[in-house]
């Protein structure tokens, strides 16, 4: 500690998780970035023109010493790669609507081998904050739900990038004070959805044995289910029609089974 102007001051030390640097560059990780581009130029240029191999150079350079935020733009590409391409999964994971025939809408799936199952889409708790009383409460409920559990039950916990369409305010005409923070926000929403993800958890609950019976057993005990999920604070949303199939698929179910 020393006194600046009669006012006492501790210098912070420099954090001890950051990178070392590297001359210029902000790691050595960097300067083998721009090594790199560096040496793809001179080929460029020995081989094509002198000129040709410049431009290579340049955009090795700035990729490697100019870090807006901390971040490189060949991280920042990388990222948005990888975001664009979980989404677009999510996308194609997105099922239509359920078309509800004559007979009304069907929520349960049979199988060559005759068995019966039926999907149920649930989400998650948070736990993280809650006290130990209530911890010990949700794992009691926890384990009577599985206890309450008549056949076979798969559990299938994935996560999905957000959309942000449905956070998105409305297109309107705006006035121009209005302009600014509306981007503002749509740029906020953008870039918390790209960074977060919500969790999809899949339930399917089996019975092996074939007939009304069976399916009346099914049935009983996926109501049960729903019914304990919802003591745990869970939202069940029960799969029916293309969903259904469509969610048997994507879990590598046995083909071939037909809905009832």
């Amino acid at each position: 500690m020393a006194d600046r102007d009669g006012l006492p001051w501790v210098a912070v030390p420099e954090r001890l998780d950051r990178r070392m640097r590297l001359g210029p560059f902000a790691s050595g990780y960097d300067a083998i970035k721009f090594a790199t581009a560096a040496a793809a130029g001179a080929v460029l240029s020995l081989a094509i023109e002198p000129w040709v191999g410049l431009p290579v150079v340049l955009v090795g350079a700035v990729i490697t010493l100019w870090h807006p935020d901390g971040e490189g733009l060949d991280d920042r590409l990388a990222a948005l790669v990888r975001w664009s391409v979980r989404r677009v999964a999510a996308e194609a994971r997105v099922t239509a609507p359920d078309h509800r025939g004559p007979e009304g809408p069907r929520s349960t799936i049979a199988f060559p081998d005759g068995r019966q199952a039926t999907f149920v889409r649930a989400g998650g708790v948070p736990l993280a904050f809650l006290p130990p009383s209530d911890l010990a409460h949700q794992f009691e409920l926890y384990r009577d739900l599985l206890r309450s559990v008549e056949g076979g039950l798969i559990v299938s916990s994935t996560t999905a990038p957000i959309y942000p369409g449905s956070l998105l305010p409305p297109e309107a005409p705006l006035l121009e004070v209005e302009r600014g923070p509306h981007d503002g926000y749509c740029e906020l929403v953008s870039l918390l959805a790209r960074r977060r993800s919500v969790r999809r958890v899949l339930l399917v609950l089996a019975q092996n044995a074939p007939g009304e019976e069976g399916a009346r057993r099914l049935e009983a005990a996926t109501e049960l289910l729903c019914e304990r999920l919802a003591d745990l604070g869970v939202r069940a949303d029960r799969l029916r029609d293309r969903s259904l199939v469509e969610a048997a698929r994507r879990l590598g179910l046995p083909g071939g089974g037909t809905l009832r």
